[in-house]
């Protein structure tokens, strides 16, 4: 693996077969069955409030729970990688699904939970192949690997159980999440080299607008059943968030002065006040409006990234 040129024929291997699949199995219509489903459910009887929890560790309140905890007290760097992968494999995901245009399962065959777009791929399953794999791929250590398979393969069978996804979709998110992953691994160090001599305010600002239009261009000229608000609206609270913290506070963890006590608060009052915000803009925002929504996650980030660590900062815990 020292070897570049190894090194590169792994990456362009694990790609390519990715791909191949992808197309394999949206090929196979015998994926798009919901024998599958069914077969799954009977092997685990009774197991739907189960699955409905494990379901969870693929959402984006998990997901930005985890980040939050990150950035506050453990790593920033490595949070502000994290979400960007994450947040960048969204708008892939978006565009996969409204490209191959696949609907979901009946809603007679729904358990618990409902869903509201187009099915294929996954995005459960592919945003928990990337945000657990790339946490793997950067804490390197086997437990995390292994942990992290674990979450990955049950909430793509989650999806299943719960009936929101087929089979083929579960599988194609899986791959995707691959695909993305491995695309990361081969260009992230280049990328990081070549924007190391940017201004990181130009940087996010820049994220931030290529967002923007994004999100302007698909609600008027490409606009899904999926809103397009939830997508862009992620990358452009975290990049307004990481550009105004940047700028006006750009705080450091100092791993040896956080005490145990003083952890514990900054991280569960920050996810109190983060899911207590959550919930209200929930409840007062159209989830329909896109403008809105792409609103609602600017108005999380910008407590969560900046307002809050301004807080703990000032008060000094």
């Amino acid at each position: 693996m020292n070897n570049p040129k190894n090194k590169l024929l792994i990456q362009l291997t694990i790609l390519t077969l990715s791909i191949i699949l992808i197309f394999v199995i949206l090929s196979t219509p015998s994926l798009f069955e919901f024998t599958w489903n069914q077969i799954l459910r009977d092997l685990f009887p009774g197991t739907e409030y189960f699955f409905r929890i494990i379901t969870e560790l693929g959402g984006t309140q998990v997901y930005f729970a985890i980040f939050f905890t990150l950035f506050w007290a453990v790593n920033k760097d490595g949070a502000k990688s994290l979400m960007i992968v994450y947040a960048s494999s969204n708008f892939v995901n978006y565009y996969a699904k409204s490209i191959i245009a696949n609907n979901r399962p009946p809603q007679s065959e729904w358990i618990l939970i409902g869903a509201s777009h187009l099915s294929t791929p996954s995005g459960h399953a592919m945003s928990s192949t990337i945000y657990w794999g790339y946490g793997s791929i950067r804490i390197k250590k086997l437990l995390m690997w292994v942990f992290s398979i674990a979450i990955i393969v049950l909430v793509g069978l989650s999806r299943m159980y719960l009936g929101v996804h087929w089979f083929g979709d579960v599988l194609t998110g899986w791959l995707f999440g691959i695909v993305i992953l491995v695309l990361v691994w081969i260009f992230e160090q280049p990328l990081r080299s070549s924007l190391s001599k940017y201004n990181p305010m130009i940087i996010y600002l820049g994220l931030a607008l290529v967002s923007l239009i994004i999100m302007i261009f698909s609600e008027f000229f490409y606009a899904q059943e999926h809103n397009i608000g939830t997508t862009a609206g992620k990358m452009i609270g975290i990049s307004i968030g990481l550009a105004l913290e940047y700028k006006f506070l750009n705080f450091e963890i100092n791993r040896e002065s956080l005490s145990k006590s003083r952890f514990i608060l900054r991280i569960s009052m920050g996810l109190i006040i983060y899911l207590i915000l959550s919930l209200v803009l929930y409840l007062i925002i159209p989830s329909d409006v896109v403008w809105l929504v792409a609103i609602e996650y600017l108005i999380i980030f910008i407590v969560g990234l900046v307002i809050w660590p301004l807080i703990f900062t000032k008060l000094n815990f």
